[in-house]
């Protein structure tokens, strides 16, 4: 390992945690569909004017002060109907009015975005060693490769200090935000750097991801879409949007993993979103590797004894990394050790790098089933509290590499073209879409049934249909009642909803008249629910009745 610099003497508060509830009112901003753009205001003299009556209605009575595209970055024809709308009013009020009108659909609060890091008590402390880096045996996995300058990783974050030492040689890109406090670019720089910062060259400090380089971008959905079409083949999210699961989210999520693109997230702080069994988004997305920390002893408590010293436990947690006290370096010269997840997921995201680097045909599946199971285990040396919420394990980059090592190479498989549609993803084979397999409606045990929601949502043995443009989405999800799936053209199809057992317990015929789709569910739980035409499957969402 490289030697560490002593850090510098003074301390600056740069990394923030925050507690944040999923309703908050200090916000002022909403995201919406807007049915018809051509109602979109623009600015005239200074203000906001729609050649649209209600639209102008809406800008007077709820004093919206600004009106933007927020997923410009995406080729979704849903998505790209998605404004933010910024006002001083009551956005309550405002959603509410927005839901009621058949000019607009699914009105959401906006994204919060916020680093997710904590502030270290600890930045005076001098080191020789990066425990973090010994423990995932980072030593053993550069045996076989220190990663190929050909793989991208992509790094979402607040902003960066380009010319530090460890980053100057290392990104192809960067783009950074302005106006924004200095932390921003602390907290990036340090996750960055963290990720796949310079390596072997004598200075600073070593990254998992040595030789793989970096494109940087800043804090976002739309910034992860940017990254993601850019060419990236990771995207490390180390920021959290809120408390809340959005269907606008999901579907920026499943558009970057049609592309391959494979997303990290911190699953977050512990005090994140209430408390550490919250989930947090990104990282509890469907489709993204949530990455919560453990110790140099895999330690979920950084402070063994104390429970009010973890960062995030829960469902949808698939990795630990190291993520206390570790190893960072903030801006050039200055290095230090700091807690947080965001820090964790670096080290995962560098991982995959070298993975890819060694087999670039892994799909997101082979990643992230061969991360968990070459995974350590942590739950020996854990209080059984923890039990089943810090995911696989702690990540092992070693054993992943040497996993790797011996499979079938790239080169000698055989072709097997994968097509991806206008928004859907499908695979085909020979250009023929096989049949869609049923699933069993039989009684089944706690782990079956697991089983069966868990090949319902991923959708590993149903094939998709090809189908020009087709979207839906459907909201409110999480929903306490009704949820209302929405699509985008007529066709002639069955929504179906399946069960936590597999077993379909609405099947309804949808004209080709109608685009929108009350379903009602009884009881708490997950659900999948699918649109079907001719045996093969069109599209597909979990939805939670709370």
């Amino acid at each position: 390992m490289e030697k560490l610099f002593t850090t510098l003497t003074a301390i600056i508060s740069f990394l923030i945690s925050f507690n944040m509830n999923a309703q908050d009112s200090n916000n002022s901003s909403i995201w919406v569909t807007v049915q018809e753009t051509a109602s979109v205001p623009y600015l005239e003299n200074g203000k906001l004017v729609s050649a649209d009556p209600i639209m102008q209605e809406l800008i007077e009575e709820f004093s919206i002060v600004k009106v933007e595209q927020a997923l410009s970055a995406s080729r979704t024809a849903l998505l790209q109907k998605v404004y933010e709308f910024t006002c001083d009013c009551n956005i309550d009020a405002l959603m509410q009015t927005m839901n009621d009108s058949e000019a607009f659909a699914n009105a959401e609060q906006a994204p919060q975005y916020e680093l997710l890091s904590t502030n270290p008590d600890d930045y005076l402390l001098n080191f020789n060693e990066d425990y973090a880096l010994d423990l995932i045996n980072a030593d053993e996995a550069w045996s076989y490769t220190t990663g190929d300058t050909g793989i991208v990783l992509g790094v979402s974050d607040g902003s960066f200090l380009g010319y530090h030492e460890d980053l100057t040689d290392q990104y192809v890109s960067m783009n950074n935000s302005q106006g924004v406090p200095m932390y921003y670019y602390y907290h990036g720089t340090a996750v960055a750097t963290g990720v796949a910062g310079t390596t072997n060259n004598g200075i600073g400090k070593s990254a998992i991801g040595y030789d793989c380089k970096l494109a940087l971008n800043t804090m976002g959905y739309n910034q992860m879409l940017q990254l993601a079409y850019s060419g990236v083949r990771v995207v490390n999210a180390s920021w959290s949007s809120g408390c809340w699961h959005s269907s606008y989210y999901q579907m920026v999520i499943d558009e970057i993993n049609n592309l391959g693109v494979i997303v990290v997230a911190a699953a977050g702080n512990g005090s994140t979103c209430g408390g550490p069994e919250s989930l947090v988004y990104p990282a509890s997305l469907d489709g993204v590797i949530s990455v919560t920390s453990i110790g140099p002893n895999d330690n979920h408590e950084r402070l063994p004894g104390n429970p009010g010293s973890t960062h995030q436990h829960n469902a949808a947690v698939d990795l630990c990394a190291p993520g206390y006290d570790v190893a960072l370096t903030v801006a050039p010269g200055w290095y230090l050790t700091g807690n947080g997840t965001s820090f964790a997921a670096p080290y995962v995201s560098g991982t995959i790098g070298l993975m890819l680097s060694l087999r670039p045909c892994l799909t997101q599946d082979e990643v992230l089933n061969i991360l968990q199971q070459t995974a350590d285990d942590v739950y020996a040396v854990n209080h059984s509290d923890y039990y089943g919420v810090l995911g696989a394990g702690r990540l092992n980059a070693g054993a992943a590499l040497e996993y790797i090592s011996n499979m079938v190479p790239c080169e000698e498989l055989p072709t097997t073209p994968t097509v991806v549609g206008a928004g859907v993803g499908f695979m085909s084979v020979n250009n023929n879409v096989a049949p869609m397999q049923p699933f069993a409606s039989s009684e089944l045990s706690y782990e079956d049934a697991a089983h069966a929601v868990r090949s319902a949502m991923t959708e590993e043995e149903t094939p998709r249909l090809s189908q020009n443009e087709f979207e839906a989405m459907a909201y409110p999800n999480p929903t306490n009642e009704a949820t209302l799936v929405q699509w985008n053209q007529e066709i002639d199809a069955e929504i179906q909803v399946i069960d936590a057992t597999g077993a379909v317990i609405q099947n309804d015929v949808i004209s080709s008249t109608r685009l929108t789709k009350e379903i009602q569910l009884e009881q708490k739980g997950m659900y999948l629910v699918r649109f079907v035409k001719d045996g093969q499957l069109l599209w597909s969402e979990k939805v939670i009745k709370l």
